[in-house]
């Protein structure tokens, strides 16, 4: 007789996403041991052509790879697609791009030049407080339908939006999750030269976007000392210079992270473009931006990016090109596959401190190396960060942690004084800081219910 697989229900909120619902579908599909699971996948989105177009991309994928115990639903009822869903996925972008222009677009009159502008700033800020309220009721109608399901957020800024969630449903069952580390290994792989990941165990530390190598082997080396050795007394744009862009695309080359390395005596993430923002310095003089190679991600460079993505689907789904069906880095379907089957997976987790970093914010979420079975996720312990990390991490902790809770309760003057406390604001006055948080927010007005802005000044 077959062996009966495991039947197992994952809501993808958000599941019309061009970029993330392709990559992380076919995860799901391909992982190894998932196909011992019998999977119903429901793409609930509030863009319903979006979902409709994923849904249909991969049902004609499915029969051409010949899989019949995968079924994919698409909805826009939130009720019937949560109900009883063993894993949450969710990457969204409440106010899409044109609310983000707004994220760019209104610090830049006061000076602060986001490349990205997606997780901390005053970009990142705004982002949070108009996702906030959307992340709260969607934790509430899973607490409600799916009790016993896990969740695993990509959304940015990650930090904060994982820390509402997990507030609600507890932390063992919230995950946010960031390929930033992935990027480092790949580095490091350069750099030495190894074939495999394997060959290098990393530890390590910090937040979504800001985390730290506080050691690591190669082959069961010191890593530290054989990069000093390799460096010759040389910076890391020596070494950096052989890559011809980051993993993104990108032409920065390293030389934020060769500075903060030299400056610090830790490795950072690779992705400059990320790096910066958590510093008011680099991203507030244009020279200084020019200096680093730290480029600027439009708008209009999003849209277009977005059309390439659905040109990319409707491809696929015309068989014009082929939809490759190996499994991506991302780990989301490792970690279903290690809870289904309950089998130890170790890698990269965004969580609750609950002590993992003995000397940053307990109750902020931070980035670490967790592990992950039938009993839920837990952190590993990293200890406490050195002291010149620490300094730089814990204010953005801090900040993470007021901005949530200005935005739960509505509370005007905190949000615009967790705004003031953010590191890349410091160059402003504070009133100039409140006065571009108040800019923010009425642009988002129509997403802050909970924010009474009315007559407000804007002085």
């Amino acid at each position: 007789m077959p062996t009966q697989r495991t039947r197992v229900k994952v809501t993808f909120i958000g599941g019309g996403s061009q970029t993330w619902g392709p990559q992380l579908i076919r995860d799901i599909v391909f992982k190894p041991q998932m196909e011992q699971a019998e999977l119903h996948i429901v793409l609930l989105d509030t863009h319903a052509g979006r979902a409709r177009a994923m849904k249909r991309l991969f049902d004609v994928q499915l029969e051409r790879w010949k899989v019949d115990r995968v079924r994919i639903s698409a909805s826009q009822n939130a009720e019937t697609a949560l109900k009883g869903a063993d894993f949450v996925l969710i990457a969204i972008s409440t106010g899409g791009l044109d609310a983000m222009q707004h994220d760019l677009a209104i610090p830049e009159r006061y000076g602060i030049y986001h490349t990205v502008g997606d997780t901390v700033g005053p970009g990142g800020w705004s982002r949070a407080m108009r996702n906030i309220p959307v992340f709260q009721a969607y934790a509430r109608q899973i607490k409600q339908l799916a009790p016993n399901a896990y969740v695993l957020n990509y959304t940015n800024p990650l930090a904060a939006l994982t820390k509402v969630l997990a507030d609600e449903l507890g932390h063992s069952r919230v995950i946010g999750l960031c390929h930033g580390l992935f990027e480092t290994y790949a580095m490091l792989r350069d750099v030495f030269g190894v074939q495999h990941e394997r060959d290098i165990k990393v530890n390590f530390g910090g937040l979504n976007h800001f985390f730290w190598v506080l050691s690591f082997t190669v082959n069961g080396q010191d890593g530290y000392p054989l990069l000093r050795r390799k460096l010759r007394g040389g910076s890391l744009i020596d070494l950096f210079d052989r890559l011809s862009t980051d993993a993104h695309g990108w032409s920065s080359r390293g030389r934020l992270a060769s500075e903060l390395f030299q400056q610090y005596g830790y490795l950072t993430y690779i992705a400059d473009r990320h790096t910066c923002e958590f510093f008011a310095s680099y991203i507030t003089d244009p020279d200084t931006m020019k200096r680093y190679r730290l480029v600027r991600t439009s708008i209009e460079d999003r849209r277009q990016g977005y059309a390439r993505a659905a040109q990319a689907i409707e491809d696929w789904t015309e068989g014009r090109r082929e939809l490759d069906r190996t499994p991506s880095r991302e780990t989301a379907a490792d970690i279903m596959a290690a809870i289904i089957f309950d089998h130890g997976f170790t890698d990269v987790v965004n969580m609750t401190n609950v002590g993992q970093i003995a000397n940053l914010p307990l109750g902020a979420v931070v980035e670490t190396m967790g592990y992950v079975d039938a009993g839920g996720a837990r952190p590993l312990t990293v200890g406490p960060l050195p002291e010149q990390i620490r300094a730089l991490c814990a204010p953005h902790a801090e900040v993470q942690l007021r901005t949530v809770a200005a935005a739960l309760s509505g509370d005007l003057d905190q949000a615009l004084l967790a705004l003031v406390a953010d590191p890349g604001c410091a160059h402003l006055p504070a009133s100039d800081v409140k006065k571009m948080g108040l800019e923010l927010l009425r642009a988002n007005e129509r997403y802050l219910p909970q924010m009474q802005l009315g007559g407000r000044s804007r002085r």
